[in-house]
């Protein structure tokens, strides 16, 4: 584990945060609000879809205010609400089961309306994490949801990466049981990792195979996307996920301990 986080220090420098002047608070939404937010999230999201009315209210709650604390940045697109609403919950998806969701390293978040190079790369991006901000494509992040089965999501990737960064590098909102699951994550799925890179074959898409960050990424795809599938080829991997996430995508209430 100590390899690991000075490998990600390695790559990601933290940058050092003053203290907010003020975070703004976690409200219950006003009947308006909730029912244009439900709208826009069901017409995408079908795990919003699966939640109880309850959770239905909380996870708007936490779109919201997710949204309030966060910098949108459009690039080649125009501003449209959809987009803070659909990106805030991709986030809150991810982090439902955690108690610190707000990743507050992170106070930026830039839209960009197609794949994009980075400085002289020539590679082609739909999404990445950096110090200074998350980064998606928005025609990736509409093609993502399109599809529950095929276990591509370039949101819920890279907000798996930017959960994991904020956790060890944000000096406000780390979520201590999510580290100490992911710590027990990385020890249990560590075997799991060598035994797919052996075979050279996997449930999981081959990017799993690149190293542990997007075997981790990959596999968050996955637990979303097809978690009846992804439970029967890998129920180690999924097992783990649903410690570390505090959630099973596949049970009624989905949050596994609410007391978390």
């Amino acid at each position: 584990m100590l390899a690991f986080l000075k490998k990600l220090n390695h790559f990601f420098a933290p940058q050092k945060l003053e203290a907010p002047a003020q975070l703004v608070a976690e409200e219950l939404v006003s009947d308006e609000t909730f029912n244009k937010y439900a709208y826009i999230i069901s017409s995408r999201i079908q795990y919003f879809n699966d939640l109880s009315p309850e959770l239905k209210q909380r996870f708007v709650n936490r779109v919201h205010h997710f949204i309030r604390n966060k910098q949108f940045h459009y690039i080649g697109l125009e501003p449209k609400e959809e987009i803070p609403v659909l990106t805030a919950a991709s986030a809150v998806q991810v982090t439902f089961g955690l108690k610190s969701y707000l990743m507050l390293h992170f106070k930026n978040i830039y839209i960009l309306a197609d794949a994009y190079r980075m400085d002289n790369d020539e590679e082609l991006y739909i999404g990445h994490v950096a110090p200074e901000g998350i980064y998606l494509s928005w025609k990736h992040f509409l093609f993502g949801y399109s599809d529950n089965l095929d276990n591509i999501n370039v949101a819920v990737h890279e907000m798996s990466h930017a959960l994991l960064f904020n956790n060890y590098f944000a000096k406000y909102g780390v979520d201590q049981n999510f580290r100490a699951n992911y710590e027990k994550f990385s020890t249990t799925t560590g075997p799991i990792l060598a035994d797919v890179i052996t075979k050279r074959q996997s449930y999981l898409r081959n990017y799993a195979l690149t190293n542990i960050h997007e075997f981790w990424a990959v596999s968050v795809e996955a637990f979303f996307e097809n978690p009846t599938d992804l439970k029967i080829n890998m129920p180690q991997l999924y097992e783990a996920l649903c410690r570390v996430l505090n959630q099973d995508p596949e049970s009624n209430q989905k949050i596994l301990k609410p007391e978390l």
